[in-house]
């Protein structure tokens, strides 16, 4: 978590206050957004952190009560995880690693509101 940290302040704490500010955020979203092939060390850290939290029984794929679980525990409802992992997984019973780092990757740059990726953190509306 540390070098994940440390590579987010790195590149979004333009005042160089030691913390992210919301604006700091968007912005440095909208950057990568504009130009998502700039993947950065520290945003592959996340996305792997991520896969690996939800993959709990640690078998290289998430199914829908893995991600339901841990999206939940986020304060979404749980229903709603359930219908944003058949959206994102387009109705596949699993996610491995490969495929979620695509919709990692569309989450952080479509303009598709319905894009599969938009779906990965257990939301369907916006």
């Amino acid at each position: 978590m540390f070098k994940i940290w440390e590579g987010l302040r790195s590149k979004a704490d333009k005042d160089n206050d030691g913390q992210v500010s919301v604006d700091e955020w968007c912005n440095m979203w909208d950057a990568y957004a504009k130009d998502p092939s700039t993947v950065m060390d520290w945003q592959l850290r996340y996305m792997n952190f991520m896969f690996d939290l939800e993959d709990a029984s640690h078998d290289g794929t998430i199914d829908g009560d893995e991600f339901s679980i841990v999206c939940s525990s986020y304060g979404v409802d749980k229903n709603e995880c359930q219908e944003a992992f058949k959206k994102m997984s387009k109705g596949a019973a699993e996610v491995n690693r490969e495929q979620f780092a695509d919709l990692w990757h569309e989450y952080f740059s479509s303009d598709d509101a319905a894009a599969p990726g938009n779906f990965i953190f257990g939301k369907t509306s916006f």
